[in-house]
């Protein structure tokens, strides 16, 4: 603006200076005569008062349309920045339609394979998890449906059983605490355990075979009237008259640790048929109940003790019947026989001049070659 002022300032001196140059030539000058005539003298204007007049007028108008100018640029300016951020706003929801219409895409294309592979029943690798899926899906449906059926045709005020569930016997562990009685059967003697009992801890490697250990222990008791030496009237009088008329009691224990295998004969979820072998070590021990001391003719009785270790086998026919999937019930009959003698035996006192020693370690060792019938009833616990 103060240039353009400066300009108009500018001009507006020369034309003063053209105008004055001009007014003093006109003033200076004679008047024209046309036709022996003199001019009429003009009116003096002032041109440099008219030029700033002009001057003013061009700057009032410029400041006015620079003013409305101004105004329109603002406005402009407010609607230019409305203008890009609707088009931001269009941009983004663009964008975001387009990435959406993407994932539809991809779900429906998905689906259409997922309807390809089960209607064609593709054996495909990119067919797998789909098909994994439906099966599962179509056998608890089924499952269901079978379901629905036993409970429509069960008869109204009756209960239905629950059956077991087919849960596979593999590595399940399983508690078999039995009870039962024991015969032993040797060539002189024949005698029954008053108490046979035990614990087994066996576990599953398989639907049809089980390894096991078990603890067993028996215990018997027998009057010691087989001893030939005890005929004799002159022992009658004074034994006898001692220990009893019946001689004396034999009290015999005998603890063992067996290691076995089981194979069961089906493969029944309820009942469960089973033949088993096995090999145990046992620790035998035999005395006397009336263990008072006396002597007579040189020998000595009483404190008698005789103990010893030998190894055995078995074999027996049993079977498992399970009532809950844990709990169930077991019958078995066992068949047991030393393998050898005793390789390990401790005496209490010396046999040549204890008479009852000897009797011990005879009646021990007929025991441990004996035959050893047993039936046994245990419940089974499963984990």
């Amino acid at each position: 603006m103060k240039t353009r002022m400066l300009l108009a300032l500018a001009v507006s001196l020369s034309f003063s200076q053209v105008y004055a140059q001009f007014d003093e030539q006109v003033l200076n000058s004679d008047p024209i005569h046309v036709d022996g005539y003199l001019a009429e003298d003009k009116p003096v204007m002032d041109g440099e008062l008219a030029g700033i007049r002009n001057e003013l007028k061009k700057q009032k108008t410029g400041t006015q349309l620079n003013k409305e100018k101004s105004k329109d640029l603002g406005k402009l300016s407010q609607q230019t920045e409305k203008l890009l951020d609707s088009q931001d706003e269009y941009i983004e929801s663009k964008i975001e339609s387009s990435i959406a219409i993407k994932e539809f895409n991809k779900k429906v294309e998905e689906n259409q394979k997922k309807l390809r592979c089960i209607m064609e029943e593709s054996t495909d690798r990119e067919c797998a998890p789909y098909m994994k899926r439906y099966q599962k899906k179509a056998k608890e449906e089924t499952q269901e449906v079978q379901e629905v059926k036993v409970q429509q045709a069960a008869p109204v005020n009756q209960t239905v059983a629950e059956a077991p569930s087919a849960k596979p016997f593999l590595g399940g562990v399983k508690f078999v605490p039995f009870l039962g009685g024991t015969s032993f059967n040797g060539e002189k003697e024949q005698l029954e355990a008053k108490a046979s009992a035990g614990l087994r801890v066996e576990a599953d490697l398989g639907e049809r075979f089980a390894v096991g250990v078990g603890f067993n222990y028996s215990s018997l008791a027998t009057e010691d009237f087989a001893n030939s030496l005890y005929n004799n009237n002159n022992w009658n009088q004074g034994y006898y008259g001692f220990y009893g008329q019946n001689g004396r009691e034999i009290n015999f224990k005998t603890m063992g640790l067996d290691f076995y295998g089981k194979l069961f004969i089906t493969k029944g979820e309820r009942f469960r048929p089973y033949l088993r072998a096995g090999i145990g070590i046992n620790r035998a021990d035999l005395k006397y109940a009336n263990n008072n001391s006396y002597n007579m003719y040189g020998y000595s009785f009483g404190n008698e003790a005789y103990k010893t270790t030998y190894v055995n086998g078995s074999i027996a026919l049993g079977s498992d019947i399970m009532i809950t999937q844990n709990v169930g019930l077991s019958i078995e009959a066992n068949y047991s026989r030393g393998l050898s003698g005793a390789f390990s035996s401790e005496e209490s006192k010396n046999m040549g001049t204890s008479p009852d020693q000897a009797r011990l370690k005879e009646l021990g060792d007929e025991i441990i070659n004996a035959n050893a019938l047993s039936v046994f009833a245990g419940l089974v616990v499963t984990f």
